[in-house]
């Protein structure tokens, strides 16, 4: 690139993001929205065929865009087979590799060479071919081969009576273990092929290994006004948000109905729980509890944040840094979350938030947060002051831009 030409920069998105409704989503729209205003831009987004219409928001300024459904598990059963004798590609990415027609598209829609290409996922690069247009950083929003660590623990401690309840656990295991070194093993070799990794948070970079590796946190546009009470509601409400499909969000629910919530009521009768997002049967099927509201997918989380007296965030495995925790930050709604479920956020028990671990520790937080006013102010404050300093979207925006000042610039 000459001194003083405009950047020509490639984006390739995982799904089309707008409405960026979801953590993913906003993360993916935030980097597009920073990227269109250093140079000219093309966006090759994947699609839902099953979601909303594909449009634009005003201000995002594209060269071109171009796009392709999502890639097809495909009919053949073929790579059920291959799968298991070819280490280094998670099943989810080697189910869909058979599908030709994204990549046929792309190879299509790009150009011979960008001054910097963008990769929301590593899946992506994958299915794309693992092209080299130009530099690139590959966004791993997660780290795969920590949640699957995390759900080959879960997997081992639940109980299996009986000879065949234990060989189907024990083939489960095998294959969990089998992705998790899977993805480890392509996320190094992705670090090892690019100029960039971006990762949510310190912990993730350690975890990861990759000299190449840059912070960039998961962040949230601040809100206009606030819309957290100062005194709890009597019963109080307590709202778990989040996209109810991802298998961790689907397990926090189920502990928080039916261990976490007849505790709370010990303590706290009548207390309500929200489930706030995009949903299955089974977390549908939780609503049969006494008072529990399962929401589906709502227009705005400002409207059910502003229903509720505190937010919990009751996860037992994942990776990244949890946009639930910003949201409840930015709108100052006390937050109750076990250690995972804040892990990367340099969040301080006590101090932005109660941490806890058990469905007795839970439940007492949360009266905790109902019945000391002065405890829910500070916290408000702290968690509120945290996401101004660290969480708010221009904080990304600014990252990204140096990031790729320093990637651009001649040596």
């Amino acid at each position: 690139m000459q001194r003083g030409s405009a950047l020509k920069i490639l984006f390739v998105a995982d799904m089309f993001p707008w409405p960026a409704t979801k953590g993913g989503l906003i993360r993916v729209a935030t980097a597009i929205e920073a990227l269109s205003r250093l140079g000219e831009l093309d966006l090759f987004a994947l699609y839902d065929p099953r979601g909303p219409e594909q449009v634009l928001p005003p201000g995002i300024r594209l060269r071109r865009l171009g796009t392709s459904s999502y890639p097809s598990d495909g009919k053949s059963n073929r790579w059920k087979v291959e799968w298991p004798l070819k280490r280094g590609v998670p099943l989810p990415i080697a189910m869909r590799m058979a599908d030709p027609h994204p990549r046929k598209l792309f190879a299509q829609f790009v150009d011979e060479h960008y001054d910097i290409v963008w990769f929301s996922t590593v899946s992506t690069w994958a299915w794309m071919g693992r092209p080299h247009l130009g530099p690139t950083i590959i966004d791993l929003i997660d780290l795969e081969d920590v949640k699957e660590r995390h759900k080959l623990a879960e997997i081992h401690s639940t109980p299996a009576p009986g000879a065949s309840a234990l060989a189907r656990r024990t083939l489960v295991e095998v294959k969990t273990r089998m992705n998790a070194y899977d993805w480890a093993s392509l996320q190094r070799k992705a670090a090892a092929r690019v100029e960039r990794v971006v990762v949510c948070s310190n912990e993730d970079m350690v975890r990861l290994g990759a000299d190449n590796a840059v912070v960039i946190p998961n962040t949230y546009p601040g809100p206009a006004r606030p819309v957290g009470r100062p005194v709890a509601g009597d019963p109080p409400t307590i709202l778990f948000q989040g996209s109810f499909d991802y298998p961790p969000n689907a397990a926090g629910a189920r502990w928080l109905v039916r261990e976490i919530a007849p505790k709370v009521r010990s303590l706290l009768p009548g207390a309500r729980v929200r489930l706030a997002g995009q949903s299955t049967a089974e977390v549908k099927a939780l609503a049969d509890e006494p008072d529990v509201t399962v929401t589906g997918l709502v227009p705005s989380m400002e409207d059910e944040l502003a229903l509720a007296d505190m937010v919990l965030v009751p996860l037992l495995s994942g990776s990244g840094t949890r946009l639930k925790i910003l949201e409840a930050f930015a709108q100052r709604v006390p937050v109750v979350s076990t250690t995972i479920g804040a892990e990367g956020l340099g969040a301080v028990d006590g101090v932005h938030l109660l941490v806890a671990d058990t469905p007795d520790a839970i439940a007492e937080a949360c009266a905790r947060l109902c019945n000391d006013a002065d405890l829910r102010r500070r916290l408000a404050d702290g968690g509120q002051e945290l996401f101004l300093e660290r969480y708010e979207s221009s904080v990304a925006r600014s990252a990204i831009r140096e990031m790729v000042d320093a990637m651009a610039r001649p040596n």
